[in-house]
C-alpha cells in the first residue's frame, strides 16, 4: 500500500514549503549573481551589480525575493544595481532600511532612493515600524527640498528656460510643493542640506567649457555648498557671532557667492508660487513675506547681492497670477508717470536709449504684464514700443541710431516671446526677423527660451532660422542638441 507523501507532513510544514516556493522560482542567473555580491573584492561585487543591471526584462519580484535571503553585502549590492537600472522594486526594501543600525544598509538605501523618480516612491508605511516611517518622513522631506532646489538652481543657470519644471512636482503633491517653496522664500534652513547638494550636483551636470563664460555658472561654482550661513542670514537678516564664524568658514568669499545665487533662487521660488492652482492660502503668505522684507535692511556690503528688490517685484508678479493685482497696478502706474514726465519734457530723440526711462519704462511694463499673465497686453504694449522706437529712428542720428536699433532688436525679441505665448506662431516668427534684422543676435538663446517653444515649432522656423545663424548654432536645431 503506497501513501501520498502529504499525509505525514504537518500543517506547519506544508505552511513552510508553501511560503518558501518563491525562493525556489528565483531567477538562475540572480542566484549566481548573489554569491559574486558577497565577494570579498571590492570589483568582483561591482562587476556583479552591473551584470544584473544588465539583466533584460522585468526582474522586480527576483529582486525582492533576494533581497530577504541574502545578508547585508549582497542588499547593499542589490540596492545598487536597483538603482542603476531605475527599477522601483525594492523601495520598501529600502524604506524600512533607512532606519537600520548598519549605516552602510541605511546609506545604501538612501542612495537608492534618491536614484529613483519622486513619484515612484511610494511605500506601503503601514507595514513600517515607528522608526522606520520616522526616518521615511525625514528622507521624503529631504527628497522634495532636494528635487525643488535642483529645479530652482536651474533657473538661476538659465531664467530664460523656466519652463513646465514644476509640472512634475505638483502632480507628486501640490500643497507640500507650495508649503516647501515658501518656508524657501522665508530662509529656512531645513533647506541647507538639500542646497548644498543641488548646487553641487548643478556644477557636475554644468561642467562643459562654456559654462566658464556664464556669470551664473561662475557664482553657483564659488558658492556651491556654502548655503547654511546663508540661509541663517536671511531668516534674521543679522549677524550674530555664531553666524560670523559660520561664514568665516564658509570662507566669506563662497558665502557672499552662495548669498547672490539665493537672491536668484528665492525669485524663482515666489515665480513657481505664482504658477500654483491654490490662491487662497498663498495671497495671505506672500503679502505677509511681502511687508517683512520691505522692513528688512541687510547689510549695505550685501544688499545688492541679495536684491531684495527683485524679490518684492516677483511677489507683486505672483500676486497678480493668483488674482490680486493690487501691488503690480501701483508699480505699473508709477513707471507711466515716468513716461508721462519725460514725454512733457520733450527729450531729444538723440538722446542714448540708456538715458531714456521712458523706453526703459515701457519696456518694463510689458515685461510685468507678460509675467503676470497678461499676454495680450504686454503684446501690445511692446507694439507700442516698436512703433514708437521706429518713429525715432528715422529721426535719429549717428552713434544714436545703433542704440535705437539694438532697443528694437530687444523690443521686437520680446514682442515675439509674447506671441508666442499666445500661440501666434506665425507673428512671433515675424517678430524674431525683425528683431535679427534690427541686430539681435543670441541665436543659441532662442533654442533655449522657454517662451519661444510654439514659434521653434512653426513650420518656417527651422529653414529661417539655419539662413541666417552662424553654422555651429544652426546644427544644434538639426541635431537638438
Amino acid at each position: 500500500m503506497s501513501y501520498r507523501i502529504l499525509h505525514f507532513l504537518t500543517l506547519g510544514t506544508v505552511a513552510s514549503i508553501l511560503s518558501a516556493a518563491p525562493l525556489f522560482a528565483q531567477r538562475p542567473d540572480i542566484k549566481q549573481e548573489l554569491a559574486e555580491l558577497a565577494s570579498p573584492a571590492a570589483w568582483e561585487r561591482a562587476a556583479s551589480v552591473l551584470r544584473i543591471a544588465a539583466i533584460e526584462g522585468d526582474i522586480g519580484a527576483d529582486l525582492r525575493v533576494a533581497y530577504k535571503i541574502t545578508g547585508l553585502q549582497e542588499r547593499m549590492g542589490l540596492l545598487e544595481a536597483a538603482g542603476v537600472r531605475a527599477d522601483p522594486a525594492l523601495v520598501q526594501e529600502a524604506a524600512a532600511g533607512l532606519s537600520d543600525s548598519d549605516e552602510r544598509l541605511s546609506d545604501s538605501s538612501r542612495d537608492y532612493l534618491l536614484s529613483l523618480p519622486l513619484f515612484a516612491l511610494t511605500p506601503d508605511t503601514s507595514k513600517l515600524d515607528e522608526s522606520a516611517i520616522a526616518a521615511w518622513i525625514e528622507f521624503e522631506n529631504f527628497r522634495i527640498r532636494l528635487d525643488l532646489s535642483k529645479v530652482l538652481l536651474e533657473a538661476h543657470l538659465k531664467p530664460g528656460k523656466y519652463f513646465g519644471q514644476f509640472e512634475a512636482l505638483r502632480n507628486f503633491d501640490n500643497a507640500r510643493i507650495d508649503a516647501e517653496l515658501m518656508r524657501l522664500v522665508r530662509g529656512d534652513s531645513v533647506f541647507a542640506e538639500a542646497l548644498n547638494q543641488a548646487s553641487i550636483a548643478a556644477i557636475e551636470s554644468n561642467a562643459r567649457p562654456e559654462s566658464a563664460f556664464q556669470n551664473s555658472f561662475r557664482r553657483l561654482r564659488s558658492g556651491a555648498g556654502a548655503f547654511a550661513p546663508v540661509l541663517t542670514y536671511i531668516a534674521d537678516m543679522r549677524i550674530t557671532d555664531a553666524l560670523q564664524s559660520a561664514i568665516n568658514r564658509a570662507p566669506r568669499s563662497r558665502y557672499l557667492a552662495a548669498l547672490e545665487v539665493f537672491g536668484n533662487v528665492r525669485a524663482a521660488a515666489v515665480r513657481a508660487l505664482g504658477g500654483s492652482p491654490d490662491a487662497t492660502a498663498l495671497k495671505l503668505a506672500l503679502q505677509t513675506q511681502y511687508e517683512l522684507m520691505n522692513a528688512q535692511q541687510p547689510e549695505a556690503d550685501v544688499a545688492h547681492l541679495l536684491n531684495l528688490d527683485a524679490t518684492r517685484v516677483e511677489i507683486e508678479v505672483a500676486l497678480a497670477r493668483l488674482g490680486d493685482n493690487a501691488l503690480l497696478a501701483g508699480r505699473i502706474a508709477s513707471l507711466r508717470t515716468q513716461i508721462e514726465r519725460v514725454q512733457q519734457l520733450k527729450v531729444n530723440v538723440n538722446m542714448n536709449v540708456n538715458s531714456r526711462p521712458d523706453l526703459i519704462a515701457q519696456n518694463e511694463i510689458a515685461h510685468l504684464l507678460l509675467r503676470a499673465g497678461e499676454l495680450d497686453s504686454a503684446e501690445r504694449e511692446w507694439t507700442a514700443a516698436a512703433d514708437g522706437a521706429l518713429i525715432m529712428l528715422r529721426q535719429a542720428e549717428g552713434r544714436n541710431r545703433s542704440s535705437l536699433s539694438s532697443y528694437l532688436g530687444a523690443v521686437y525679441y520680446n514682442l515675439a516671446c509674447a506671441q508666442s505665448l499666445q500661440l501666434k506662431s506665425s507673428k512671433a516668427l515675424e517678430s524674431l526677423k525683425k528683431a535679427v534684422e534690427h541686430g539681435y543676435n543670441d541665436f543659441a538663446w532662442m533654442l533655449e527660451d522657454g517662451d519661444l517653444y510654439e514659434v521653434r515649432h512653426h513650420a518656417g522656423f527651422a529653414a529661417w532660422f539655419e539662413n541666417v545663424a552662424p553654422p555651429s548654432v544652426a546644427d544644434r536645431l538639426r541635431t537638438g542638441g
